[in-house]
This record gives C-alpha cells, sequence and structure tokens, in this order.
C-alpha cells in the first residue's frame, strides 16, 4: 500500500512538474494574500529585474501589464518596508526602485514574508518551480478556466457614492500627524534599509498616488511629505510628478477600476523620463 501511494505521489507529481515546466507562465492568484505571495516569489526567482516597485495596496492598484518593464512588490495590507525587505534578500538586485510616499512611513510586517526569504525554501524553490505558490493545482485551474473562456474575469466594480462620501468624512475627522517618537521608529528602520540598497548600487525614485482632492492635503499626508524632503531631499533623489489630475476613487484614497486604468497610462509616460 505504501509502495502504491509513493509510487502514485511520484507520478502525479513528475506530471505537475512537466506541466509547469510546459506553462511557466500560467497560474493565477485566488485571493489578495495569495497574489502577494505570487508577487514576491516572481521577483526572488526572476534572473534580472531592471526596476522593482514598492508600496502599498494604493499602488498595487497600477495595472502591471501597463509597465511590464517593473516589477510590483507593493502589497495589499502590507507597506515599503515590506517591499524593501523582499529586494534585500534578492542575489541580483534591480538598478531602480520606485518607492510609494503616500504611505510611507506605515509599519511593516516582516513576519508576513519570512516563509518567502528562508534561504533553504528559497533554494528548493528556485530548483523546483512546482512548489511556488502561483503552480498550486487551484492558481492552475483557475488560470486554465479563464484561458478557456478566452477572456479576463474580473469582478464587476460598485462603488456607493454614499458611503464613499462617509468614509471620506471620517478619514478627515480622524486625520492627526504622527507624534515624534512615532516617525523616528519608522526612520530608524528604514534608513538602514535603504542605505544598505543604496549601497549595493541601488538608486530610489519616489512617487505619489492619487487619492480623493479632499484628502490630498491632510494632516498626515502633508506631514509626510515634509518628512521625506527632510530625510530624502530632490537635490539628491528623483521625485516623479505629482498627478494633480482628479481621480474617482471607491473609499477616499484607493482608485475604482476605470481610474486605475488611467493613471497607470499617466504613470508609464512620467517613467519613462526618467529611466
Amino acid at each position: 500500500m505504501i509502495r502504491k501511494s509513493l509510487l502514485c505521489f511520484v507520478i502525479l507529481f513528475g506530471l505537475h512538474c512537466l506541466l509547469v515546466f510546459r506553462c511557466p507562465a500560467s497560474g493565477t492568484a485566488t485571493h489578495r494574500w495569495q497574489s502577494n505571495v505570487i508577487k514576491t516569489q516572481q521577483f526572488l526567482y526572476a534572473p534580472d529585474i531592471d526596476t522593482a516597485m514598492v508600496g502599498t495596496s494604493l499602488s498595487a492598484k497600477i495595472i502591471s501589464d501597463s509597465i511590464p518593464s517593473v516589477h510590483s512588490l507593493s502589497f495589499s495590507g502590507c507597506s515599503v518596508e515590506d517591499g524593501l525587505r523582499i529586494i534585500s534578500k534578492k542575489e541580483h538586485l534591480p538598478r531602480l526602485v520606485l518607492v510609494e510616499t503616500n504611505l510611507f512611513l506605515r509599519e511593516g510586517s516582516p513576519n508576513l514574508f519570512a516563509s518567502q526569504t528562508n534561504r533553504m525554501l528559497l533554494k528548493i524553490r528556485k530548483q523546483i518551480p512546482s512548489l511556488r505558490e502561483q503552480y498550486q493545482s487551484v492558481c492552475l485551474l483557475f488560470s486554465f478556466l479563464k484561458s478557456a473562456r478566452g477572456e479576463e474575469t474580473s469582478s464587476i466594480e460598485v462603488v456607493d457614492s454614499l458611503l464613499r462620501d462617509k468614509v471620506i468624512e471620517r478619514r478627515i475627522k480622524e486625520d492627526t500627524p504622527m507624534d515624534e517618537t512615532a516617525i523616528q521608529n519608522r526612520l530608524q528602520t528604514l534608513r538602514p534599509l535603504m542605505q544598505e540598497l543604496e549601497g549595493k548600487g541601488v538608486r530610489f525614485v519616489f512617487f505619489e498616488m492619487p487619492v480623493n482632492e479632499r484628502l490630498r492635503h491632510t494632516k498626515r499626508f502633508e506631514q509626510t511629505r515634509a518628512i521625506l524632503q527632510k530625510e530624502f531631499p530632490q537635490s539628491r533623489y528623483v521625485y516623479l510628478p505629482a498627478d494633480t489630475a482628479t481621480y474617482m476613487t471607491t473609499d477616499g484614497l484607493h482608485l475604482n477600476q476605470a481610474e486605475q486604468r488611467a493613471f497607470s497610462h499617466h504613470f508609464k509616460e512620467v517613467l519613462s523620463q526618467y529611466q
């Protein structure tokens, strides 16, 4: 019985490895956290990446297909710090790292990606791609179903304007600057990460995601801009010009689907002048 089970496992695993070898681009995430893991692994195992982007769920809205030369490490529910930590684990570092500034000081979650940057697991997954997240059976099945239907499946986005306005009002009422101790704690974490990468030849380019015009100049955002200008002055660092056009959002911060496409096109045009 044990021999039959082992034989069955070897055959099925061999077929799975063959499928992955024949269709290396297959596999689609079925939920947001899985998408974060897949983006992380694709970055870590890619042979050479010229430009990477780090940020939060705000810049995760940039459509990757519109800027294929940039690998996004902007994650839902995570921070700039998380992306920087992942980049620091890559053997061949990118030449440019685009840094979202909106929520630059957000607390990171280093433990979330610990399993992805474990040295032993890195080596195993590098040699056996079948063990990577995007090649899980459910991801492959979801990808093949999408291909069979010949269309991109996307949820229909319905935005309740009244609810959105209430969320914006709440954000304005709750807007307060960070206290100095919290700021210094965050900078003491972020500075060494960025200095280490700079010491290895990485260049940083800062950019800001558009938000609802009523939130653009809140105390927290203005404070973050001032801190960045002090710590990373324009005399030494490149800042992409902020897009002051009016964009529609789902909650004041995150672009809706139509605006994601519009801003992604704008972002590609602006970035092409600095790459």
